[in-house]
């Protein structure tokens, strides 16, 4: 079970640290602001909180990451790595999953989205399982 552990953690770390460190760099090709930039009356340049806000929304997915992927190399991080990932990705499945039921449907990438959080955040949820017991 360690090494279906580690794959978990692998691919919902790497997937983490890649989503932030993207949202970080290049905030304008972020999914969640398709529709913003498609009115070509906006423009990220000229709103500097919205840029702050995906950038630190950015930071903070990118740090669960590494927290995510520390479990794998350090044993004595393992649970809280699981609980972390765990939390994480069923959190945003769930807002996402109350989003589709009172907002209406998602676009298609969205879609996409949540079926990797519900996906990772239930293989997680199995991993945290495996090793509280």
């Amino acid at each position: 079970m360690e090494i279906f552990q580690s794959i978990t953690l692998f691919l919902g770390g790497a997937l983490l640290v890649f989503a932030g460190t993207m949202r970080l760099l290049r905030p304008s090709s972020s999914l969640c602001l398709d529709t913003f930039l498609s009115d070509s009356s906006n423009n990220l340049r000229n709103d500097h909180d919205l840029t702050s806000e995906m950038r630190g929304a950015g930071v903070i997915t990118a740090f669960f990451g590494i927290v995510v992927l520390l479990g794998i190399l350090v044993p004595e991080l393992r649970l809280t790595s699981l609980i972390s990932a765990t939390i994480f990705y069923l959190g945003y499945a769930l807002g996402r999953g109350v989003s589709w039921v009172t907002d209406g449907e998602p676009t298609k990438r969205t879609k996409q989205g949540f079926g990797f959080e519900i996906v990772l955040g239930s293989l997680n949820a199995i991993s945290l399982v495996s090793a509280l017991i």
